[in-house]
């Protein structure tokens, strides 16, 4: 028995910004409304219609980027949010929540027949465990507003929220503290909610198929960054190669017009 305990110990644990524990946590509808709703306290959330967990928006052309969406959800309003787990600070979160948006759009809210004007109100929300911006805020907000007057915002209801677990508490309700530290692996004794997230998680971590599970998909998401990886370096040598044969071609054409001047004298 203690040698069991020890090996359950010694287990590596996966916390709520784990990729899959992060799905399995947030399919409960109950505990995404809540989520969104502490998030986005200026609007209020009577229910979800539906909840989509990871899923995957394929372009057509196969040259386009693919993307999967981590949570994507429709109240009874029929808003559209797009919650997103981002572990890695590759500094393109900007980036990264124009094209999440794109795909929404296109795939959810503009269909044939439709206009402008039908556009959902859509919300991207990254939860991030590091500062992308470096403001030291819990929360920063997005939106786009007009070059020429600051104080007047386009309405193109779109709205990017990042939620920063590492950023200052002051000023910020207790229940958006909770989603810091719970995405911070610390404990949260604030309310039902957050302890069903947590008793969730111990669940997820103590069940040998989902362990099982996660770690098959976290190895294969290793091995896919190791492809791009290496594709990367042989689009750069390739590109390298050509550059370097394109600039050897002119070099050698530039010598062999110099000689050639130089070869030619003039009659007297």
């Amino acid at each position: 028995m203690i040698r069991k305990l020890d090996h359950m110990q010694e287990q590596k644990w996966f916390g709520f910004t784990e990729d899959k524990v992060f799905g399995w946590v947030m399919e409960n509808k109950e505990f995404c409304k809540y989520l969104l709703q502490i998030i986005l306290p200026e609007i209020k959330i009577e229910s979800i219609d539906w909840l989509e967990k990871q899923k995957e928006l394929n372009d057509y052309h196969r040259k386009q980027k693919d993307v999967r969406l981590d949570i994507l959800v429709k109240d009874e309003g029929q808003r559209l949010y797009d919650v997103e787990m981002q572990v890695a600070n590759n500094h393109d979160i900007g980036s990264r929540m124009r094209y999440y948006l794109s795909k929404l759009d296109s795939e959810y809210s503009l269909g044939k027949g439709k206009t402008y004007n039908d556009l959902k109100e859509a919300y991207i929300i990254f939860l991030c465990p590091f500062d992308p911006e470096g403001d030291v805020l819990l929360k920063y907000s997005a939106h786009t507003y007009l070059g020429q007057n600051r104080a007047k915002r386009l309405n193109d209801r779109a709205h990017k929220v990042i939620i920063n677990s590492k950023g200052s508490f002051k000023g910020v309700s207790p229940d958006l503290q909770g989603l810091a530290r719970l995405m911070n692996d610390e404990p949260v004794k604030l309310n039902r909610h957050f302890d069903y997230a947590q008793n969730k998680i111990k669940e997820i971590n103590r069940d040998p198929k989902k362990r099982s599970i996660i770690m098959e998909y976290e190895t294969k998401m290793l091995e896919r960054e190791r492809d791009a990886e290496e594709a990367g370096m042989k689009r750069g040598m390739q590109q390298g190669i050509k550059e370097g044969m394109s600039k050897g071609l002119n070099q050698g054409l530039t010598g062999n017009s110099r000689n050639n001047q130089k070869g030619h004298k003039k009659l007297p």
